[in-house]
């Protein structure tokens, strides 16, 4: 999975190449593959383990969870309604 990091770190670093961006990853073991070259025009930060509370995907995450926890939808059109 971490030639799709390599993919898209590239492609950042094209657009405007100039410009120095910083991109902000969870702990994902395919964030740190031992052979991916970053280009020097972006800088990784990783946010610190066992912190869900500063990634909106987690948020998201526990929020779908509380409303579907525990609960049989007969069909796909119900459970788009919540």
């Amino acid at each position: 999975m971490c030639f799709a990091v390599q993919i898209f770190s590239n492609e950042l670093s094209d657009k405007n190449p100039t410009e120095y961006k910083v991109v902000i990853l969870d702990n994902g073991r395919f964030h740190k593959g031992k052979k991916l070259e970053i280009p020097k025009n972006i800088k990784l930060v990783f946010l610190p383990p066992y912190s869900p509370e500063l990634n909106p995907a987690e948020l998201v995450w526990l929020n779908m969870k509380r409303k579907t926890t525990n609960k049989v939808y007969k069909t796909m059109e119900e459970l788009k309604k919540i």
